[in-house]
């Protein structure tokens, strides 16, 4: 990455852009790549562990309900890690075949699409991963009463409910704070390159 750091260096000296802090972008956008990287590697690590878990520890894999849960939980947690890969900066291996107005483009979209994750994406996974529980909790609560599994399946609900609402709550706070100041800096870059 630091050979990408290095061509916007020679992007902002040769077009001379003024007040334009860029260590404090280079800064930035290091940050905010390690961030990601690390981000996409819990999913990759907790994915298949939960999977595993709901496999082997409830009862899902012995109703159709329980299978269509862990169906369900599978593809939105391999949905969330092929976005989030999506959105990942990533370093060019020959920056000679990869001009500095394609890679300030790609960076742009890149980080704009990690706000469209949080704002729009997440949201989905959210219901996806409600309606996955109460499909599996459908399987495991048979035997209690009414009253005891509509209780679990209101609770169930409101839970992620308010864990989606306080994540995306500070990951929007996050996105507004870090990655916001260097979509404006990377656009204002690309600008001055394409004048």
């Amino acid at each position: 990455m630091e050979t990408n750091f290095n061509d916007i260096q020679q992007l902002w000296q040769s077009q001379k852009a003024t007040n334009f802090d860029l260590s404090g972008l280079i800064q930035q956008m290091k940050a905010t790549e390690k961030k990601q990287k690390m981000e996409w590697m819990i999913g990759l690590i907790c994915t298949p562990i939960t999977i595993v878990i709901l496999t082997f520890v409830l009862p899902l894999k012995d109703s159709v309900f329980g299978l269509l849960a862990l169906l369900l939980i599978s593809l939105g947690m391999g949905w969330v890690i092929w976005l989030n890969s999506k959105s990942l900066l990533r370093k060019v291996e020959n920056s000679d075949l990869y001009n500095q107005r394609d890679y300030l483009e790609e960076h742009i979209q890149k980080l704009k699409l990690r706000g469209k994750i949080i704002q729009k994406h997440m949201i989905t996974y959210g219901v996806l991963l409600a309606v996955a529980i109460n499909l599996g909790y459908l399987a495991v609560l048979a035997p209690l009463s009414l009253q005891a599994r509509l209780s679990a399946h209101i609770g169930a609900t409101l839970l992620i409910a308010f864990v989606m609402w306080f994540t995306l709550r500070k990951k929007r706070k996050a996105f507004e704070k870090n990655s916001q100041p260097i979509i404006e800096s990377l656009e204002k870059l690309l600008s001055e390159l394409k004048n």
